[in-house]
């Protein structure tokens, strides 16, 4: 997984734009776990919220942009704890948020990591699955790093 991950990094650092770089990310994520969703919020200090940059699973929707507040669902935890939250069914967590624009209702196990460089928040990476199951601990340290 380590050799996985190298490879990920170099060509997220080869990308010429950061949407292009999110883009590779999300699928080579993907790829590498195996899951069915991987998507990256980045935070928006000034207006308080996180945009949906870049997904691979869920539906993205042309023109729309998809925003969560700071306080706002899994990701809004995630961020506000500044650790990993992994759960095998997080419809059934008080602070699951159901965002009809991306459908991602269909989708159960969930784990959040938070994107920190420099002690800052950056970010959330989110990876999710339809089934019903808890993400192990290889697969929690693969998105940590």
């Amino acid at each position: 997984m380590l050799t996985r991950l190298r490879e990920i990094v170099e060509k997220v650092a080869s990308a010429p734009r950061l949407n292009e770089a999110l883009d590779i990310l999300v699928t080579d994520i993907c790829a590498a776990m195996e899951t069915e969703v991987c998507s990256v919020y980045l935070a928006d200090n000034d207006r308080r919220c996180y945009y949906l940059m870049a997904t691979r699973g869920l539906k993205k929707p042309r023109g729309r942009i998809v925003a969560l507040a700071f306080d706002e669902g899994l990701v809004g935890l995630v961020g506000r704890l500044a650790e990993p939250i992994n759960l095998a069914d997080a419809q059934k967590h008080p602070s699951f948020k159901y965002i009809p624009a991306v459908k991602e209702g269909r989708f159960r196990a969930f784990l959040g990591v938070p994107i920190i460089q420099r002690r800052q928040l950056l970010g959330v990476l989110v990876v999710q699955q339809r089934e019903l199951r808890q993400f192990d601990e290889s697969e929690e340290s693969f998105l940590v790093t």
